[in-house]
């Protein structure tokens, strides 16, 4: 029976991608519901199936009132993070050890790998117990250790190895309580985005993929999910990224 999820949370929904796979979701699945939860709620895309939802960094605790809000009125299908940093104003890549700086790799840790964590906390349960359910938060192929041959962008590497890691421990615990349930990290492919902008020059022509086909392909992936698939990290054309 194919995967036709009628409520998702969308987390990072302001963003290239998560905006992108909210606008996906409303176009794939005519019924369903798009809770979306980001730091600039203006910029979410404006729909009568869309429920727009305010989250900071700074508040982490505050997903849990959201959670309770979710869960009294019907939990979810669906649950897609999308947050993600590789740079800010005080935090850039690292190309060389002697770059490193605890605030820099703090803040990095703190979005990459802290919240989606916290999001796992409180709305992994919001999941249903005896049906398909699936809850993807974007990686990077870059957390990849077995895959890692250049070195450098230590913080961001290291975040996503991390999250990697606590996917897969999801995933474990999960399948005692949701059989039915997959845990996932997914790899988006270069995207034109904030997060690529700086380094663009370097791509290969035909290597960046606009948000909107991104989104496409990893739904694409996410509907197909199984369970021998639950803890592993998946690219948007659905190859397994080894850790």
């Amino acid at each position: 029976m194919p995967f036709s999820p009628k409520r998702i949370a969308v987390f990072g929904a302001s963003g290239a991608i998560g905006s992108a796979f909210a606008q996906e979701c409303l176009d794939r699945y005519g019924t369903a519901k798009v809770f979306c939860f980001a730091r600039s709620p203006e910029r979410v895309p404006k729909h009568d199936r869309i429920e727009s939802h305010a989250f900071s960094l700074e508040d982490l605790e505050g997903l849990q009132g959201n959670a309770e809000a979710l869960k009294a009125v019907g939990g979810l299908d669906l649950i897609f993070v999308a947050t993600g940093q590789l740079h800010s104003a005080t935090a850039k890549p690292e190309k060389t050890m002697r770059s490193l700086s605890i605030a820099s790799m703090e803040e990095t840790l703190h979005t990459n790998t802290i919240l989606p964590a916290m999001i796992m906390k409180h709305f992994l349960p919001l999941l249903p117990k005896h049906k398909k359910a699936v809850f993807a938060a974007i990686s990077a192929r870059v957390g990849s250790v077995s895959d890692n041959y250049l070195g450098g962008w230590y913080s961001y590497r290291a975040s996503k190895a991390a999250l990697n890691m606590l996917i897969r421990c999801a995933a474990i615990e999960i399948q005692r309580t949701h059989q039915s349930s997959v845990v996932v990290g997914v790899h988006p492919g270069t995207v034109d985005s904030d997060l690529s902008k700086p380094f663009q020059r370097n791509i290969p022509e035909g290597q960046m993929m606009r948000p909107a086909k991104s989104a496409a392909m990893l739904l694409d992936v996410i509907s197909k999910v199984d369970q021998s698939q639950t803890g592993k990290c998946l690219a948007y054309d659905g190859t397994e990224i080894l850790p």
